[in-house]
């Protein structure tokens, strides 16, 4: 499994505040990956981060999880509902936005201190990207393409460079969403 996956999956369970929840979906779509593999991350990599604050879409933790988050819970405040398998998600979600907006700004913070710089693209495009906040490649995986083309700067050589950058570390630009699809 990616490294990088890993750790934009680890940094989201990390700022889900303490007597709050979130969907394995939730904390996918936000470190840009699919719920399944949140759940791989967790399983082999969660020791140490609040697991027990990642839950299936209905609330429930799944398998024999509940009887080790159960403690947790207890201590943050969250209750498990009447069928005793998980906690009313509706109750205990915690809110996306702010979700989103927390692990944006520590991501940023990571990436300061250890991101892999730039390939060479020429200044228009560096500058172009700098202005949107993107100073490492790790940065760019959350942009499409055709973001990225949209900025006065960034032709289609400076793509090109950057995708193969990209690959280089097994990463590539956001997917394009498909019309209709949400």
């Amino acid at each position: 499994m990616d490294d990088f996956v890993v750790d934009r999956v680890l940094l989201a369970v990390e700022q889900i505040p303490p007597g709050r929840v979130a969907a394995y979906g939730d904390i996918g779509r936000i470190a840009g990956t699919s719920a399944r593999r949140v759940g791989s991350v967790l399983r082999g990599y969660g020791d140490e981060v609040p697991w027990w604050r990642v839950v299936g879409a209905a609330g429930d933790p799944g398998g024999h999880l509940l009887q080790h988050a159960r403690p947790h819970w207890q201590q943050e405040g969250i209750v498990v509902k009447p069928n005793g398998l998980g906690c009313r998600i509706a109750d205990y979600r915690a809110d996306l936005e702010s979700l989103q907006a927390a692990y944006a700004r520590a991501l940023d913070e990571v990436l300061a201190e250890s991101g892999t710089p730039l390939p060479p693209i020429g200044r228009p495009a560096t500058v172009a990207l700098a202005e949107i906040g993107v100073t490492t490649l790790e940065q760019l995986i959350e942009f499409t393409e055709a973001e990225l083309l949209s900025l006065h700067g960034v032709g289609p050589q400076a793509i090109r460079i950057l995708s193969l950058a990209l690959a280089d570390h097994g990463w590539r630009f956001r997917a394009q969403p498909q019309p209709g699809v949400t």
